[in-house]
């Protein structure tokens, strides 16, 4: 079937033979963006996520070879265009035969019928079997118009005047594999909207299909902005510096949520290094990700895009800044510096985004109910997510300190709690939500 013969989601259609490049719906226009002039807008967790969101479309489908979609969500209904198997066919090695001509045989009364061909798996179906007729058939042949059944080899003998000699009545389609028997013609298959698998691209080649309309994985580059920063594998050469953390984690869990991700080497702290950078992979990327490096971006885009920046209440507050990039509007936002700070706007600001491109709900995630082992301070209007370990009975207990900007704290929970924006902090023994991390084990789920 055509590929663009069957049923899809979306009007706008690419294909890779074309060699252009699939993209995201960027919302034309960039309501709210901060003048360049005028200081942070104060914004909550909500609001700043209903901005970023706001920017962003699903990914425009794409037709891809089916080798490539497995993880990539269908943007196609597929239903079978042709039946399985596709011609009926013998089940046993025996005698083909129109049932009607063996009523009534018996061993002591059988039934004599003049074997009319011998027909071998390579054979084409032959002729068609009129009454009174045989035809001598090998498992897996094709059976002959007029043969409703087979009769196993072991029923009968051929006699000295060629005729086949069978003492027992057969049944209506006996022995046969008959064709869309196991799949017909129109089965649905596949529906817009399904996450491929393996499976599910050996049920697109089993139908004959080498291609169909996917949602591309978003292209997220990320890096980070520092100059006491080293990369790992690389030696430390002064007290003041460290191994930078947050690339990798950033990485891991944008390629986790369904992102083909492109990690840069640190970039220095200087406005043309980063604006550089940031122009060299914008033709690359769907979304731009950068851990801190928030204080220079009016220096950084300029009239390169427009400009938004935010004071966001999300733990001690965060300074969000996001930009529209090129004519096509592709995102770059600035995340926080620290390895947590960056890691709780990525699950509460960013992953939304790369949901959204992979038209999955924003907010989709695990979370679980808790109880607090120990008071939580906090400031009202500011919403928490602080690392946390749930044990198997809803004991939730805090990790590292409060100002901790350490990926072991990170690696230690299973869970992040969140104290939401109107409590001023919470007390031992509340109830709160916990969203669960990665694949992190955190006990029986909630009823």
């Amino acid at each position: 079937m055509a590929l663009f013969g069957r049923k899809t989601t979306e009007d706008a259609v690419e294909d890779e033979r074309t060699g252009s490049t699939p993209a995201p719906l960027w919302r034309d226009e960039a309501e709210g963006a901060t003048p360049a002039t005028a200081e942070p807008t104060r914004r909550t967790l909500d609001e700043q996520r209903s901005f970023l969101l706001d920017k962003v479309g699903a990914m425009r489908p794409f037709g891809m070879q089916i080798w490539d979609v497995p993880g990539l969500v269908l943007c196609e209904d597929i239903d079978s265009d042709l039946d399985l198997p596709l011609v009926t066919t013998a089940r046993t090695s025996g005698w083909g035969v129109r049932g009607s001509d063996l009523v009534g045989a018996t061993e002591t009364a059988p039934k004599r019928l003049f074997v009319v061909d011998s027909i071998s798996v390579s054979d084409g179906p032959g002729r068609p079997l009129v009454s009174g007729a045989a035809v001598e058939i090998e498992e897996g042949a094709i059976i002959p118009e007029g043969v409703d059944a087979v009769v196993p080899a072991r029923a009968g003998h051929v006699d000295a005047d060629g005729y086949v000699v069978i003492g027992e009545e057969a049944r209506l389609y006996q022995n046969l594999r008959r064709a869309g028997s196991e799949l017909a013609d129109g089965t649905p298959l596949l529906r817009a909207g399904d996450v491929l698998t393996p499976r599910s691209v050996a049920v697109l080649a089993e139908v004959g299909l080498d291609k169909v309309l996917v949602r591309p994985r978003p292209r997220v580059v990320v890096f980070t902005v520092g100059e006491t920063l080293v990369a790992p594998g690389q030696p430390l050469t002064r007290p003041q510096q460290r191994y930078d953390a947050a690339t990798a984690l950033i990485t891991a869990a944008a390629r986790g949520d369904g992102a083909t991700v492109y990690p840069l080497d640190i970039v220095a702290s200087q406005p043309g290094a980063v604006k550089q950078a940031i122009s060299e992979q914008q033709i690359r990327a769907d979304l731009i990700v950068v851990v801190g490096g928030g204080d220079m971006i009016r220096d950084v885009v300029d009239d390169m895009a427009d400009l938004d920046e935010a004071v966001v209440a999300i733990n001690r507050e965060s300074r969000i800044a996001y930009a529209g990039l090129g004519d096509g509007r592709t995102p770059l936002v600035i995340l926080p510096s620290g390895v947590i700070s960056a890691y709780v706007a990525y699950q509460a600001l960013v992953r939304p985004v790369i949901n959204k491109l992979n038209d999955v709900d924003p907010l989709s995630a695990t979370r679980e109910e808790g109880r607090l082992a120990e008071a939580v301070a906090g400031s009202e209007g500011v919403t928490q997510f602080v690392p946390a370990i749930r044990d198997a009975d809803g004991t939730v207990r805090p990790v590292g300190a409060a100002d901790s900007e350490l990926a072991w704290d990170l690696a230690r929970a299973n869970v992040l709690a969140v104290i939401p924006e109107d409590w001023s902090g919470a007390d031992a023994g509340a109830t709160v939500e916990c969203l669960v991390l990665d694949d992190a084990r955190v006990g029986a789920p909630r009823p």
